[in-house]
């Protein structure tokens, strides 16, 4: 993670997710542990992808974790996932290790903000 000061906020848009699920913090939750619980064996499925100079299957994971991301509004994973997808859509993984690192990147920024955040004010704020 970078030295400037990182926040939820920063990592990803809870506003918009609440109001993309109408207000369902719970649902929120559990949508984002499942996306920390999974992300790390499908980031290593890429890297073996990425080895195997499999560019479909590439595009396929990349796409999925940008789908997984954007329910919960990551929009730092979004966009590393989405250059890695596009990348791979126009056959060419040259530089999709870099795509990767930035989506590790991200995915670090995800498991260090996700343990903090409190999801009993998450729904009284949006109830409010």
């Amino acid at each position: 993670m970078s030295t400037e000061t990182t926040t939820v906020e920063s990592i990803l848009n809870l506003s918009e997710a609440m109001t993309n699920l109408d207000g369902d913090a719970e649902l929120l939750e559990e949508i984002l542990d499942i996306f920390m619980e999974t992300a790390e064996d499908q980031l290593t499925s890429i890297q073996n992808s990425i080895e195997e100079k499999d560019t479909k299957q590439v595009a396929v994971q990349a796409h999925g974790m940008k789908g997984g991301a954007s329910n919960f509004c990551a929009k730092k994973f979004v966009r590393s996932a989405l250059r890695l997808e596009t990348k791979a859509k126009d056959g060419d993984l040259d530089g999709a290790e870099e795509l990767l690192d930035g989506m590790r990147a991200a995915f670090s920024d995800l498991k260090e903000v996700s343990v903090v955040i409190n999801w009993d004010e998450v729904a009284r704020n949006w109830e409010e």
